[in-house]
């Protein structure tokens, strides 16, 4: 086991926040923030609350807003909330009723909502009638 890797049992209950582990491992109940390079959701896992990682695996069940470079959902995964990725890995049977958005660059989001407000309105297409 690396230095900087926390597990978080199966029969375990966190609340708080989690800071300063390069990958944790959450097979409990855990109602938290985590800022981390790779985080694993076991199977057993229920996690409430906000995620930025490089790498998200996710088997159990997660509700929260979810930020990550990498992320893979397996057939067992259960998603509520939202997810922002740049790469997305579903298997057959994982479960989303979320708000899905690629590439999550504020950017190219705030640029996107400008250009979308310049488009034509219902009024100018009346006038042109």
């Amino acid at each position: 086991m690396s230095e900087n890797q926390s597990i978080i049992g199966k029969d375990v209950i966190f609340k708080g926040k989690i800071s300063n582990s390069k990958t944790i491992e959450i097979n409990g109940r855990v109602e938290a923030d985590i800022k981390s390079e790779k985080i694993t959701l076991g199977k057993s896992a229920s996690f409430d609350g906000g995620i930025q990682a490089d790498l998200v695996v996710i088997s159990g069940k997660y509700q929260g807003k979810l930020k990550a470079d990498s992320v893979w959902l397996t057939d067992s995964s259960v998603i509520t909330g939202e997810i922002n990725y740049k790469s997305l890995q579903m298997d057959r049977g994982a479960a989303l009723n979320c708000r899905v958005v690629h590439n999550w660059d504020e950017k190219k989001l705030k640029s996107k909502k400008d250009i979308d407000s310049e488009d034509v309105t219902s009024d100018e297409l009346l006038e042109e009638k």
